[in-house]
């Protein structure tokens, strides 16, 4: 009955950006297909209205050094819930906008106020070249 209730009085955009109401099965199976693309457990009963905050990661930082490629996001301060980390293909560095970002994970713990996305980057797109521009987006 609460999924019911919840989903009458929500709007879902959908793909083709026109607003629409979603039945409580449709509603219950947007929520969990997310969660289960993420490795997450499933809701069972309705989860309380999640408080979006401020985007903790400040800034990116690649390097070669000695040959080595590193991407590191600096965190501030931990995350309240889960962070997403995508990222686009490496481009010429004069290009100034990207459009097509792929899903690459959570965002790792930080260490020393840093997250490693190393792996997570590579894993998708291989090792950029040096003096390449890397999009990512959190």
């Amino acid at each position: 009955m609460a999924w019911r209730v919840v989903a009458a009085n929500k709007w879902f955009v959908n793909d083709e950006g026109r607003q629409v109401r979603l039945n409580c099965y449709n509603f219950f199976a947007s929520l969990n297909i997310r969660r289960a693309d993420l490795d997450l457990p499933q809701f069972d009963f309705l989860p309380a209205e999640p408080s979006l905050n401020k985007n903790p990661v400040d800034e990116l930082a690649a390097s070669f050094a000695s040959g080595v490629f590193t991407l590191k996001l600096r965190v501030p301060s931990p995350p309240a819930q889960h962070t997403l980390v995508y990222g686009a293909a490496p481009v010429r560095s004069g290009v100034r906008y990207v459009q097509h970002f792929h899903f690459l994970g959570l965002l790792p713990p930080a260490k020393d106020g840093w997250s490693d996305i190393t792996e997570l980057y590579v894993a998708r797109f291989g090792e950029p070249k040096p003096n390449w521009a890397i999009w990512i987006r959190t």
